[in-house]
């Protein structure tokens, strides 16, 4: 009897050893690929809901709001509003913004998109190359993208919308 509950008990133990380990290696392997302020931002190529691609080199001499989103994000939709609200006025000044989801299906992001009345173009990242490449682990993660394609900052969680705007300020080009 007491040779079965120290096989349990040193099995539950290693189990538990084995899942801490896996989360110290995971979170240090994904800290590695983070892109962060002064860095080139990773080119990449996704599409839109109506199926036009953009790629990220071809947004040079533009300020890019690129952030990463989810549907079930709280934040990521209050930060889309404010994104909504001021589209076009940041939109003529020169400054895109690359609103990428993070693996959710196509129907649930028109779905969002439609409840939402988002104005903006809405990025498909299926495969999540496009969020491992800058090593996005928090949502939502905003890239602020000079127009030299420079990363100038990285923002993790939920803004108001006095920090959006001000964001948004930082990426008007020629200043």
């Amino acid at each position: 009897m007491k040779q079965k509950r120290l096989i349990i008990r040193s099995s539950i133990l290693l189990i538990m050893v084995i899942a801490i380990g896996y989360t110290l290696y995971n979170h240090l392997y994904n800290e590695r690929g983070l892109v962060d302020r002064n860095d080139v931002a990773p080119n990449f190529k996704v599409e839109d809901l109506d199926g036009n691609i953009i790629e990220l080199e071809e947004l040079r001499g533009k300020g890019v709001y690129l952030n990463f989103w989810a549907t079930y994000c709280v934040y990521c939709r209050q930060k889309m509003e404010v994104l909504r609200d001021n589209y076009e006025e940041y939109r003529e000044q020169g400054i895109e913004i690359v609103s990428v989801n993070v693996n959710e299906q196509r129907l649930r992001i028109e779905r969002h998109a439609d409840r939402f009345n988002i104005n903006y173009p809405l990025y498909l990242d299926q495969h999540n190359l496009v969020r491992d490449a800058y090593g996005v682990v928090s949502l939502p993660s905003t890239f602020l993208i000079d127009e030299n394609g420079i990363v100038i900052e990285r923002q993790i969680g939920g803004r108001t919308e006095s920090q959006v705007l001000a964001s948004l300020e930082k990426l008007i080009p020629n200043q």
